[in-house]
């Protein structure tokens, strides 16, 4: 009998030495202020912020330092085929349900279609989006929805990143954008246009941003974290962190594409 309990003793402690921790997952962001961006070679933003919040409300040991920026189209196949991969902020949908563990909601979101005022482009419904050329960025929700509704592919730009359809939208080399709103104006202030040029044409969907995890992460680790945000929308904290980016001017742009 002593030794059945010392084997199974044994086994348990082999189990939990073997258990998944906040400390084994690789965070993944992209530019997509004000929720994730890089400013002065640091990574920051209201999706960064909660989240070394959470790693402070938890214990683990990791910082700021340890969440790589990367495209958007990059994070995104990693987390869906990478174990211990997390990428944010990611919109939740329908369609993604089943292929990610969440944590969040974070932030709230709406995706829309922005066009050029002066372009005086009307969407009526969603058969009138394919008559233009529309930018989107590669594996973003704004592009899946566009291709949800049937809008075809030929009718779509992609780009890797926010400020690249931006740029693009501005030289008049896409008639509009799919993109969230926020987002947008961020980006657009920061390829040197003005956001109060632009108007919404079209809104595709309002959700709410999550982090998205490997959907093989372990249930007790997204149970912890999401203890942890709920904890920080609790006591203010999250609407705290939110503030700091409300009105805060988008950064300069820097000499490198994102």
């Amino acid at each position: 009998m002593k030794k059945l309990v010392l084997m199974l003793s044994l086994l348990t402690s082999t189990a939990n030495l073997w258990a998944q921790t906040v400390d084994d997952l690789s965070f993944v962001t992209e530019n997509y202020a004000p929720l994730n961006f890089e400013e002065e070679s640091k990574v920051r933003g209201i999706a960064v912020d909660a989240l070394v919040a959470i790693f402070e409300l938890v214990g683990a040991p990791k910082t700021v330092a340890d969440i790589e920026l990367w495209p958007w189209a990059r994070g995104y196949q990693a987390v869906l085929n990478k174990k211990n991969t997390v990428l944010f902020s990611m919109a939740r949908t329908e369609a993604r349900e089943k292929l990610f563990k969440w944590v969040g909601p974070c932030a709230p979101s709406e995706v829309v279609i922005v066009a050029k005022k002066s372009r005086k482009i009307k969407i009526e419904s969603p058969r009138d989006i394919g008559q233009f050329k529309t930018g989107v960025v590669r594996d973003d929700i704004g592009e899946q929805l566009l291709l949800q509704l049937g809008v075809k592919e030929t009718a779509l730009h992609q780009t890797n990143s926010g400020l690249s359809t931006a740029k693009m939208l501005a030289r008049d080399r896409v008639d509009m954008w799919a993109y969230e709103k926020d987002v947008a104006s961020w980006n657009l202030r920061e390829a040197g246009a003005d956001p109060s040029t632009y108007e919404v044409v079209y809104s595709l969907k309002k959700s709410n941003y999550f982090y998205a995890f490997h959907k093989e992460t372990d249930d007790q680790v997204i149970a912890t974290l999401q203890k942890a945000l709920d904890k920080l929308k609790a006591d203010g904290t999250l609407e705290k962190i939110a503030a700091r980016y409300t009105h805060t001017a988008a950064p300069a742009e820097k000499g490198t594409a994102h």
